[in-house]
């Protein structure tokens, strides 16, 4: 290879020709759901519009890359409400991308409905939350009940989210196993809507 065909130049990202793309690649952390957080809020707060047929004006949308073996179920939250918030005045279409596993899966199902996109190749997986908790029983007590009123909040929000309702939920899970799914079932139950 010639020092000529070396000399490439690459666009930084701010220079890339479509600004409105996040993403969550790795687990659902602190420090992965602070970066798509404050992403988002960007993009929320700094919305480009363009004018509709009526000649009303229209957000553009965000587009939301998933691809995660899940994790932190507090984090998840904090990134379901705010894409609440934020679909109310802006579409969010999400893309599941390789596999979305665990917490990844309301992130993708919380896209605006009709927008949300899975790759044919994409793996889902449902599962129980999780603890892994030690110390004093009393401790151990306090952590197993939080963790049984934040599963229900998970089976909850992914019914509102989903056709799916809590008890098939709870079905899905009942064996205490990790439960796959191709992209074609995700879209069956809801989860997303068009197979890419």
């Amino acid at each position: 290879m010639s020092d000529q065909e070396m000399d490439i130049e690459f666009e930084s990202p701010a220079e890339l020709p479509d600004p409105r793309v996040i993403g969550l690649y790795g687990d659902v952390n602190e420090e992965n759901s602070q970066e798509a957080i404050v992403s988002l809020l960007h993009l929320h707060y700094n919305r480009e519009t363009e004018i509709g047929e009526d000649g009303t004006l229209i957000s553009l949308p965000i587009e939301f890359y998933v691809s995660t073996g899940g994790g932190m179920v507090a984090e998840m939250f904090a990134m379901y409400d705010l894409m609440r918030m934020v679909r109310k005045d802006c579409a969010i279409q999400t893309f599941g991308i390789g596999k979305v596993m665990s917490a990844g899966v309301l992130l993708l199902a919380a896209g605006t409905k009709g927008q949300r996109r899975i790759g044919k190749n994409c793996r889902i997986m449902l599962h129980r939350v999780l603890t892994g908790d030690s110390g004093s029983l009393h401790s151990f007590q306090a952590t197993y009940k939080e963790a049984e009123i934040v599963e229900e909040m998970m089976f909850r929000a992914l019914a509102d989210e989903t056709n799916l309702t809590v008890s098939k939920i709870k079905k899905i899970v009942s064996k205490n196993l990790d439960a796959f799914f191709s992209a074609e079932e995700a879209v069956e139950m809801g989860i997303a809507d068009i197979i890419v």
